[in-house]
């Protein structure tokens, strides 16, 4: 195993886009229960809001979402800079919410929305 794909390494692009989308399905599953279906103009914005909420919840309890869980990824704390557990996990989500710093890696391989909360996300195995 080379170092780049090795347990502690950043994860590449290819495994967060994976847990992505095992995570939009868990969240388009969640949307559903609500009761409105897609077509609804609601229906979006419900994904939307659990997609958020799936991340504030697992990455703020279990350091991963059920996609990352799912590929072998968890979010780590690349230092500490002294901010509080929520305040770098509302930066990463909100900068995620916006999705261009989540496209934007840097030579690290960390993306951007990774480098303002002070966080990188790697591979367990």
């Amino acid at each position: 195993m080379t170092a780049k794909t090795s347990a502690g390494s950043i994860a590449g692009f290819g495994s967060r886009l994976l847990a992505f989308v095992v995570d939009a399905v868990v969240c388009d599953l969640l949307a559903l229960f609500s009761g409105r279906r897609p077509g609804d103009p609601v229906y979006g914005y419900i994904v939307f809001a659990a997609f958020l909420l799936v991340e504030v919840l697992f990455v703020g309890l279990a350091g991963q979402t059920p996609g990352m869980r799912v590929v072998g990824l968890a979010v780590v704390r690349a230092h500490d800079g002294g901010r509080q557990r929520l305040g770098w996990i509302a930066v990463r989500t909100i900068l995620l919410a916006v999705v261009i710093p989540a496209l934007l890696p840097d030579t690290s391989g960390r993306c951007l929305h990774d480098r303002a909360a002070g966080t990188s996300t790697i591979r367990l195995r």
